[in-house]
């Protein structure tokens, strides 16, 4: 009883800390989201990136299938807008995911925060800066054993704007073609096949309905047929045996893609981008595309544009990017902490139970 009640209070502390970080995160969300266009639309070298000409929009498929460049008559600029509201999208799309964000905030220290049970944008901020911490322990790590990660390299007189747009870009580029298709396609033609004589996809409009469903979330997908998911059966067991094997082939995919890519990266980044596909992928399948392309809009454009403020305004704004960067590598330690202390304390109650021959549940 006395352990029980040690890790309720430590659960319940927990709990008040992510209240707190998704505030926190959120507001700062908010003011990289509108700081992107402000910089590129009124600094000098963003005007000049934002009126050249798109030559084709590079898409990728399947993780390594590029398809031909899309011809577009927009400029840089109209990209980046175009690439901005898609990302407000989907903050909108996890703001209002499993009963919305400020249900999550009234319910924050009574409920449990679970995997596909709590909203998104909610939970973005426990996900994003614990794998944000892990990412630079394992790369410190390496670093001291001699295996060295690397960064991104461009010539010396690249226009910021331009890598800016790019880091952008990746988070959909990506996503499409590590996730959605490589991962969403499958999980679809499982459905439709496990599915085919159910009057629920009676007709083709139902059947296509079902498959773009399964792209934008496998789990609203799985969860209209019956079918089950990491709601209801939590995480290990609401992803089946093959969505777990997609998920492991294309974070390993995910990772080495990086260090072959040739764009400065080295072998160490295998093991961070391994982790960071992983988690994405399963963000994706238990909650949808928005959840993962968030996750790596963090990782691109958010620690990006806040750096970008910096240059531009200088101490007016260096304080507060250097605020969020320490809360968010602090807050990723405390979640790491927390997590290891409650698994901690379920291992000893399950083996102790185990010891007085009861039942673990």
């Amino acid at each position: 009883m006395a352990e029980n009640k040690k890790l309720q209070d430590v659960v319940q502390f927990g709990r008040l800390l992510a209240l707190v970080l998704a505030v926190f995160s959120v507001f700062t969300y908010l003011v990289t989201l509108a700081l992107g266009p402000v910089l590129f639309f009124s600094t000098t070298d963003g005007l000049a990136e934002a009126a050249r000409h798109l030559l084709g929009l590079p898409v990728d498929v399947f993780m390594f299938i590029s398809l031909p460049r899309i011809p577009l008559p927009i400029s840089h600029g109209g990209l980046f807008l175009a690439l901005c509201i898609i990302f407000v999208g989907c903050i909108v799309a996890a703001a209002f995911s499993c009963g919305g964000f400020f249900k999550s905030i009234r319910e924050s220290l009574s409920k449990p925060i679970a995997i596909a049970k709590t909203n998104f944008l909610y939970l973005m901020p426990i996900v994003a800066t614990g794998l944000f911490t892990a990412t630079i322990l394992i790369s410190e790590f390496q670093a001291k054993e001699g295996v060295q990660t690397g960064s991104l390299n461009y010539p010396a007189q690249t226009n910021p704007y331009y890598i800016l747009l790019n880091l952008a870009y990746a988070p959909i580029d990506e996503e499409f073609a590590f996730r959605i298709t490589t991962i969403g396609i499958p999980i679809a033609i499982i459905l439709l096949y496990s599915y085919r004589n159910d009057a629920r996809l009676a007709g083709i409009k139902k059947r296509i309905g079902l498959f773009l469903l399964t792209l934008f979330s496998p789990e609203l997908a799985k969860s209209k047929l019956g079918h089950k998911t990491v709601a209801a059966n939590g995480v290990i067991h609401g992803i089946s045996p093959p969505e777990w094997a997609l998920i492991l082939v294309t974070s390993v995919l995910f990772g080495f893609a990086h260090y072959l890519a040739g764009s400065g990266w080295e072998i160490g980044k295998v093991t961070t981008a391994c982790l960071a596909g992983f988690v994405f992928a399963i963000m994706y399948v238990s909650y949808g595309a928005y959840a993962d392309i968030l996750l790596h809009w963090f990782f691109n454009y958010y620690f990006t544009v806040l750096d970008y403020g910096s240059t531009a305004y200088g101490a007016a704004f260096t304080g507060f990017a250097n605020v969020t960067a320490l809360v968010n590598l602090a807050a990723g330690g405390v979640v790491m902490f927390f997590l290891l202390i409650i698994w901690a304390f379920k291992l000893a109650n399950y083996l102790s139970l185990r010891a007085t021959g009861a039942t673990p549940a």
